[in-house]
């Protein structure tokens, strides 16, 4: 008997189970999906975790906040972050520049990790974001690409770092602050407003609702 699938869509009675049922993500029951209107939440009848909600113009608010981390995101990167200045020498120091120099001075994994920890992994979460919340914006058809954007997007979640990052900095300037004279550059509230937006927008997004965009145009 061949495979029923094909190639960019899903079985019928796939589709019909994952419009019924819902597992919950801390204790694993199973539970038939109820109907929620915008601004309601699903709470698991066992355990009372929440299992998904209806937000309120998700894709508009995920999109407007991903546009603000796009820009937010282009001065973090091409402006000065830190100037630092003690007995008339001073020197400053772009995000660029420190994976740079760290890659100068031969530490080349640690140089890799804040590139791809710090630079490009917030960057292609931002952009994935984006193009989701367009595509739901304007109702566009959902294909296999879209499911797989879905997921890289949700992948990359934990491995932008850039709130980390900007902890690691703010405990080093405290350590550092008494021995040289700080100016905080451009880059520095660019990232710090980078890290206030990416949080606004996955807590903007609403996953559920757009994993059932998918269902319904996959």
């Amino acid at each position: 008997m061949g495979d029923v699938r094909s190639v960019g869509s899903v079985p019928a009675h796939l589709r019909a189970l994952n419009a019924r049922w819902v597992a919950c993500g801390t204790c694993d029951a199973l539970l038939q999906r109820p109907s929620l209107r915008e601004g309601q939440q699903a709470r698991c009848t066992h355990c009372g975790s929440p299992l998904f909600a209806r937000k309120r113009s998700h894709a508009e608010r995920t999109l407007a906040l991903m546009i603000a981390s796009l820009v937010v995101y282009a001065v973090a990167v091409m402006y000065p972050f830190i100037r630092m200045e003690r007995s008339g020498i001073s020197n400053q120091i772009s995000v660029i520049d420190s994976v740079s120099v760290l890659w100068r001075n031969g530490m080349h994994l640690l140089a890799l990790a804040s590139a791809l920890l710090i630079l490009l992994f917030p960057l292609m979460r931002i952009l994935l974001l984006c193009g989701l919340a367009f595509a739901v914006y304007l109702k566009q058809e959902a294909g296999l690409a879209f499911a797989r954007v879905a997921r890289l997007a949700q992948a990359l979640e934990p491995w932008s770092m850039v709130d980390i990052f900007m902890l690691g900095i703010i405990v080093s300037l405290v350590k550092v602050g008494k021995m040289v004279d700080i100016e905080l550059g451009a880059a520095f509230w660019g990232m710090t407003a980078l890290v206030l937006f990416l949080t606004m927008g996955a807590s903007a997004a609403c996953r559920d609702s757009t994993w059932q965009y998918l269902r319904d145009r996959f």
